[in-house]
Parts: structure tokens; C-alpha cells; sequence
């Protein structure tokens, strides 16, 4: 998703003969997408940029929807130009959706050092740098033969990787040879376009969380069978139109500044994760525990975030993820304990039963200390040699995460050096059992235990853990 700064026309659904000049700009790192018009709508909604809605136009020889559009601003000026100035939360560049449900049937998806985790290239080069025969010349030749496609199913189709490629330049002054693999998520049935974006937010999700750094979509293309690419004269191919999504990323940083990953700094490549039977897994398991996953990945996603807040948005994801995937004990059983509420109910003044109930309906369920502890069981010997003592570890996390809960006049501060490692050490965690989910064997992930990408905080996580409990010192402490 590079910037652009374009001219077009464009105007309101239905309204074609009112179509306003414009510039058109997208700046994945400023504003994100904005559109500046000479003259106004005369049909634009007019409540003070409070509703959404499209406009439809040409940038350059290219048709485009911006879609979720809020008013920035009018400037009527008379006697002078009219101007008035847009927001769009997000555009599709490739056809016009005057009125039409956001749906499709295919979506190709590229996202940042896909190219590193997957590892796979079709081109081969032979040199030969020989000077041993007098005369002769250094030859040099290059061949490309794209990696055979893959495919494997899934509960609502199939997820396919493909390789794209690209010549530049030419034989007189020199050429260049660009190669990439994308996912294609190709579905049984006409999907609304906001579930593709919950599915493609889970491929970028996987692969961040296997090579252990921040990705970003580059690219997202969608098609659907009934929106097939026009010839000059009108008429449809048999191709179906490629439709561009544009959206302004929450965390973005341009191609050319990007410092490339390199393997050994991944926790898991591609083939490690199990490839795409793997993503086709992960696809399906983790829409059930879709929430902490957006929760747990803000860390890796935001821009920035004070030190509380991750440490608070990871620990709430480490506690949904096990209330969703596992069947954590209650304290009683379900029978015991409904009885002994009913029985405090009966002893409780009407008035206040409403209050009781709030402060102890939910309190049968595991805390987060247990439930920290059957995460890092779970997790076993791959986290272990980063986390030490799971009882030690687990309760010390559930006091800070009560300290930063429940904040009072005498509420604890702490460090936000030591909050970063405790965030650090429960995304390590929780990341070994989501990815487990997707069926990684707990034996691989074992083997990456004493790797750099686990373990490039052991000794700081060690001291933060030792300042965190000397600070909670004088309380009972199980994990002594």
C-alpha cells in the first residue's frame, strides 16, 4: 500500500451528472486516504461529519469506491471557488459499488517479510568468474520458473500459496527480476467483505506471531465471478477484475526502510509452522477465540502504547484465551455452588440481591494466577527455561495485574522496564499455546526454548520479576 497523490472526478451514488474535480491522496503514514474537491454535493449528507457514506469516482484511468466517508470540511466562498474536503476510512480501487453489499469470493493477500518466512524462490543463477582461460569473459545468467502453487482446505474453502513476479528495466541499460509469494483465500460461498478482513487479520496475526516482529498487509486484492475486467469497447472477458483494498494501516513503515528478517531471528518459518495446512488450521481455530486474539496482538500492532495498557491487554487476552479454549476447574462444582448463592440470596435482603449477585456469581471461576500457571503447563518445557517457576511466575503476574486493576490512594507503581518484561514473558506463553492450537507439536516448539527469539530477555525478566515482588513483599506469597 504505497502513497499516491492523484487527480479524478467523483460524485455521489446516483448522481454521475454532479460529478465534482478533485484530488485524491493517500498517505499510509499521515492522514490516510483524503479527497479534496472544487465545489460541494449538492446531495451530501449535512449533519456535521456524524454519518458515513460512499463516493464513487475516477482516479486517473482507474474506477474506485471510497467507502465509510466523513466531511472534513466546506468552504462555500462567495464570490471564489467552492471547496470541500473528505475522509475515507477505506477505498477499493477497480470498480464502482454505488449501492452493492461489500462481498466476495476470493481475496490474495501479501503482507511484510511473507517472502523471509516462506523462504522459497523459482530463481537460479550460474556465474562464472573463472580467469583461469586467458580471454575469456565473465558470463552471467538468471533463470525463473515460479514455485508450483499449493492448496489445502478449510471449513469454508481452500487457502492457497502462490508466487507473483515482475520484470524491470531492459536489455540496453540493464534489468531487474522481482519474485513474492502470496495467500489466496479462495471460499465455497460469496463472503461479506468484513469477515475477509477478520480472516486476512488472522494470516497477518500468524505470521507475526512466527517470525516474532510486527507485519503489515501490502497488498489485498479481492474479485468476485460477477465483476469481470471491460475492454475498451465495453464488453467483459472471461477474467474476473482485480479489486484493490486500500485502508490506512495502524502501523506502517515504507518498503524501503523496512530492515528485512532473516530466519534466524523467527521463532517458527514457514515450514516449521507446518505450512499451509497449518494456516488452513489456524483459520478455522482461531475464529473461537477471535477477541483475545485482537487483543493479545494490539502489543505487536500499535504504534505505541503506555506500558499499563499492554501489560493489561495482554494479561485480559492470556485469561480469555484459556476461558475459550480450555475447561478450566471452577473452585466448586456448578451444583455446590449455585446452592450456596441461592442460599445467601435467601439470606439477603431483596433489595441488595442484585448487588450480591455482581460481587459473586463470576468469583467460581479459575483466577488468573491458575489459569497463568495451566497456560505455562501447557506451554511446558518450550517457555521454561524463560518463565523459571510457573507458581512463582503466575502469582506474580495476577498480583500486578490486581495492583493496576484496582488503583487506590496506596496503590503500588511500578517500573514500566519491569512492566515491559512481564507483558513480554505472558505473550511468550500464551503465543506457544495459540500457535499449538494450529498444531504445532509441542516437541518443535521445545526446541525453540533456548532460541534468541525466547529467551533475549531471560536475565532482564529475572530482575523485574525480583523488584516486582520485593515491592508486593509482606503478602502471602504461594510461590515461595
Amino acid at each position: 500500500m504505497r502513497a499516491f497523490d492523484d487527480l479524478g472526478s467523483f460524485w455521489l451514488p446516483d448522481h454521475e451528472e454532479q460529478a465534482l474535480s478533485g484530488r485524491l491522496q493517500f498517505d499510509p503514514q499521515g492522514e490516510g486516504i483524503t479527497l479534496s474537491l472544487v465545489g460541494m454535493f449538492d446531495n451530501a449528507p449535512d449533519d456535521d461529519g456524524h454519518s458515513t457514506f460512499r463516493i464513487i469516482g475516477w482516479r486517473g484511468n482507474d474506477k474506485v469506491t471510497l467507502d465509510q466517508c466523513v466531511l472534513r470540511g466546506r468552504n462555500p466562498r462567495f464570490p471564489g471557488v467552492a471547496e470541500s474536503s473528505y475522509y475515507a476510512n477505506q477505498m477499493f480501487v477497480g470498480h464502482h459499488f454505488e449501492r452493492d453489499d461489500l462481498a466476495f469470493h476470493s481475496a490474495s493477500v501479501v503482507v511484510s517479510d511473507l517472502d523471509n518466512w516462506v523462504g522459497r524462490s523459482g530463481i537460479t543463477v550460474q556465474d562464472d568468474y573463472s580467469h583461469a582461460r586467458s580471454g575469456t569473459q565473465p558470463i552471467y545468467r538468471m533463470s525463473f520458473t515460479p514455485p508450483p502453487e499449493e492448496a489445502c482446505p478449510f471449513s469454508r474453502g481452500r487457502v492457497k500459496l502462490a508466487f507473483g513476479w515482475k520484470p524491470a528495466g531492459d536489455p540496453i541499460h540493464g534489468i531487474s527480476f522481482q519474485q513474492w509469494p502470496g495467500i489466496k483465500i479462495e471460499y465455497d460461498q460469496m463472503q461479506a467483505f468484513d469477515i475477509i478482513r477478520k480472516d486476512v487479520g488472522r494470516i497477518q496475526d500468524l505470521v507475526t506471531l512466527c517470525i516474532d516482529a510486527p507485519t503489515v498487509v501490502d497488498s489485498l486484492i479481492l474479485q468476485r465471478p460477477d465483476i469481470r475486467v471491460k475492454v475498451l469497447s465495453g464488453e467483459e472477458t472471461d477474467f474476473e477484475q482485480s479489486i484493490e483494498f486500500i485502508a490506512q494501516p495502524i502501523r506502517y513503515l515504507d518498503p524501503q526502510q523496512r530492515k528485512p528478517r532473516h530466519w534466524h531471528q523467527m521463532l517458527l518459518s514457514f515450514e516449521e509452522l507446518g505450512g499451509l495446512e497449518a494456516i488452513a488450521r489456524w483459520l478455522d481455530v482461531s475464529q473461537g477465540f477471535q477477541r483475545a486474539l485482537d487483543s493479545f496482538m494490539s502489543i505487536r500492532h500499535a504504534r505505541q502504547m503506555y506500558a499499563e495498557n499492554r501489560f493489561l491487554n495482554v494479561t485480559f487476552a492470556a485469561e480469555a484465551f484459556h476461558r475459550i479454549v480450555t475447561s478450566g476447574a471452577p473452585y466448586m462444582n456448578e451444583e455446590a455452588f449455585y446452592g450456596l448463592l441461592n442460599t445467601y440470596l435467601a439470606n439477603t435482603p431483596e433489595e441488595h440481591h442484585e448487588w450480591l449477585k455482581g460481587r459473586i456469581e463470576h468469583s467460581n471461576e479459575p483466577p488468573l494466577g491458575k489459569r497463568l500457571r495451566q497456560l505455562a503447563a501447557r506451554a511446558g518445557s518450550a517457555t521454561r527455561p524463560l518463565i523459571g517457576k510457573k507458581d512463582r511466575w503466575a502469582y506474580t503476574l495476577s498480583q500486578v495485574r490486581n495492583e493496576l486493576t484496582h488503583i487506590g490512594p496506596g496503590s503500588r507503581e511500578f517500573r514500566g522496564e519491569d512492566l515491559l518484561f512481564l507483558t513480554e514473558s505472558v505473550y511468550a506463553v500464551v503465543r506457544i499455546c495459540m500457535l499449538m492450537e494450529c498444531g504445532v507439536s509441542h516437541e518443535t516448539m521445545r526446541n525453540k526454548a533456548n532460541s534468541s527469539s525466547m529467551t533475549w530477555y531471560r536475565d532482564r525478566l529475572k530482575g523485574s520479576i525480583e523488584r516486582v515482588r520485593n515491592q508486593l513483599s509482606g503478602e502471602n506469597d504461594p510461590g515461595d
